[in-house]
C-alpha cells in the first residue's frame, strides 16, 4: 500500500470516527474548529506532494494557452467572415397530359438547395451544396462537396477535387424545365479538375472513375474530358462560346440509368458539346448541341444520340419589375422512350423582388414515331413556379 493511500485512509478514518457519533447520537459534540483546521491542512499537504510527483513524472507538461477575450473575439470573427451561405427554394404547381392522354396535377417543393462556402485561407476554398427534391425519395443529399486550391488574385490556375458536376455542356436556360441537352448529358462525379479562369478565357481538364467499363477497368481512373470557353461583356453586348469533350458520354447520370448494361459494359463512347450565347438590348439567344461521337450497340441496334436547344428570351421592365419572355425549340435523336423527339416551350418570368420570382411555362412534346420506337403521340404540360434565392 502506497504512502498516499495510507494517508488518505487515515484521514477517512479520522473523519469517520469524529463524525459517526454525530450521526448516531445528535447530542454528542461535533468537530472542534482546531481539529477541522488540522484536517484541511493535512489534505492540502498531501495534494501538494501529489502534484509535485505528477510534475516530476511528466517533465514536459502541455500548458493551456492563455487567450484574451479580445483574441477570442477576433478568432470568432475570422471564422464567421470565412463562411458564406446561399440557397434556393422552388415551389411548383403542375398540370400535365402524357402520351396516353392521361392527365395529372400536383404541387411540390421541386427544389431546395443550401450551399456553404468557406475560405479561412486565401488559397483554399471549400464548397458544400445540400439538395432536396420532393420527387427523389424525400432525402436530403450532398449534391456537391469539393475543395479548390488557388488564388485568382495571384494566378488564374486552380485545382478542384471532390464531388462535382463535370464541366461538360453548359445548359443555360430561361425555362423552368431543364433543357434536353441537360437531361441527356449532365454528369455528377467524384473528380479531379485543373482549370484556368482568366478575364475572358476559361478552360478545364478533368478525370474520374465512372460507371462505364471497357474490359476489366472497373477500378481505374480512365474517364476524362476537357472544356474551353471564351466570353466578352460590355455595355452593349454579352457573348459566350464553349466547346467541351468527354471520353465517356454514357457516364452521364441519365444515359447510364436509361441504357444500363449496354452503356456500362460496352466501349467508351466519347461526346462533344457546343454552346453559344449572345445578348444585346435585352434580347438573349442561346444555342447548344450535344452529340455522341461514336455508335453504341444496344441489342444489335447502333445508336448515336444527340440533343439540341435553341432559345430566345427578351427581358424588359414592366413598372419596377423585371420581366422575361422566352420561347424554345428543342430536339433529340436515337433516344426514343427516354426523351421526346421535339419539344416546344414558352414562358414568362416576373420578378417580384430582387430575389423572388414567379414564372409560368407551357411545354408541348412530340414523341418519336412508332417505327423509331415511340408512340407518335404528343404531350402537354403547364407549370407555375415561385422561386426564392438567398
Amino acid at each position: 500500500m502506497t504512502r498516499l493511500l495510507k494517508q488518505l485512509l487515515f484521514i477517512a478514518l479520522l473523519l469517520g470516527v469524529t463524525t459517526f457519533p454525530a450521526i448516531t447520537r445528535a447530542a454528542e459534540p461535533q468537530l472542534t474548529p482546531e481539529m477541522q483546521r488540522l484536517i484541511e491542512q493535512k489534505v492540502e499537504e498531501i495534494l501538494a506532494k501529489r502534484l509535485q510527483q505528477m510534475a516530476a513524472d511528466n517533465p514536459h507538461p502541455i500548458e493551456k494557452p492563455s487567450i484574451s477575450k479580445g483574441e477570442q473575439q477576433q478568432i470568432v470573427e475570422q471564422v464567421v467572415n470565412s463562411l458564406s451561405f446561399s440557397g434556393t427554394i422552388e415551389v411548383e404547381a403542375n398540370y400535365s397530359k402524357n402520351y396516353a392522354d392521361d392527365s395529372s396535377s400536383d404541387v411540390t417543393l421541386a427544389t431546395m438547395e443550401f450551399g456553404v462556402d468557406a475560405q479561412v485561407h486565401k488559397w483554399v476554398r471549400g464548397h458544400v451544396l445540400f439538395l432536396y427534391e420532393e420527387d427523389s425519395d424525400d432525402d436530403v443529399v450532398i449534391d456537391e462537396a469539393f475543395i479548390t486550391l488557388g488564388d485568382n488574385d495571384k494566378t488564374p490556375l486552380y485545382l478542384s477535387a471532390g464531388r462535382m458536376y463535370i464541366p461538360f455542356g453548359n445548359f443555360t436556360t430561361f425555362m423552368i424545365s431543364d433543357p434536353l441537352t441537360q437531361e441527356m448529358a449532365e454528369s455528377q462525379e467524384s473528380a479531379v479538375q485543373i482549370g484556368y479562369e482568366g478575364d475572358n478565357l476559361h478552360a478545364a481538364v478533368y478525370a474520374f472513375n465512372g460507371d462505364t467499363n471497357e474490359g476489366d477497368s472497373t477500378s481505374t481512373i480512365e474517364q476524362y474530358g476537357a472544356h474551353l470557353g471564351y466570353s466578352i461583356e460590355n455595355d452593349n453586348l454579352t457573348a459566350q462560346a464553349d466547346v467541351s469533350y468527354t471520353s465517356s458520354l454514357f457516364d452521364s447520370d441519365n444515359l447510364c440509368d436509361e441504357f444500363g448494361a449496354f452503356a456500362t459494359d460496352g466501349d467508351y463512347i466519347p461526346g462533344l458539346g457546343l454552346h453559344i450565347m449572345t445578348g444585346f438590348s435585352g434580347l438573349t439567344i442561346i444555342g447548344e448541341y450535344i452529340t455522341a461521337l461514336d455508335e453504341l450497340d444496344v441489342a444489335g441496334d447502333d445508336i448515336e444520340p444527340y440533343t439540341f436547344n435553341i432559345e430566345a428570351a427578351y427581358t424588359t421592365a414592366i413598372g419596377t419589375h423585371e420581366t422575361t419572355f422566352a420561347i424554345v425549340f428543342q430536339g433529340s435523336d436515337d433516344l426514343a422512350g427516354f426523351l421526346p423527339e421535339e419539344r416546344y416551350l414558352a414562358s414568362i418570368g416576373f420578378s417580384l423582388y430582387d430575389d423572388t420570382a414567379i414564372s409560368l411555362e407551357y411545354a408541348h412534346d412530340e414523341d418519336y414515331s412508332v417505327r423509331d420506337g415511340g408512340t407518335n403521340e404528343s404531350a402537354d404540360s403547364m407549370t407555375a413556379q415561385l422561386a426564392y434565392e438567398f
